[in-house]
């Protein structure tokens, strides 16, 4: 029968290797991939493209901020404009604004 302190040694490398493999609590995605998702939610070619750090009910998001071009030179401020709030956690859209 294997000593008491052949079998710690043991529990700890097998908790080592779990812990190696098993995704961080804190783990987040990039923000280069929530922007990947953001993408999805437009049907233009975004202009520019902003994302930023936010929170919603104290969870982590990212929130993307698509625009598109000007409807016309004469009304520049007249574009789309898509929000959309990411769960930095999960990559899940949590909410999609357009305007």
């Amino acid at each position: 029968m294997p000593s008491r302190s052949a079998l710690v040694v043991a529990l700890l490398l097998a908790c080592a290797g779990l812990g190696a493999t098993c995704p961080s609590p804190t783990a987040e995605i990039t923000s280069a991939r929530a922007i990947t998702i953001a993408r999805a939610q437009v049907t233009f070619e975004p202009v520019t493209i902003d994302v930023d750090k936010a929170s919603d009910a104290g969870q982590p998001m990212w929130r993307v901020t698509l625009r598109g071009s000007p409807a016309s030179p004469d009304h520049a401020e007249l574009r789309p404009i898509i929000i959309v709030l990411i769960d930095r956690r999960t990559g899940d859209v949590r909410s999609v604004a357009r305007s």
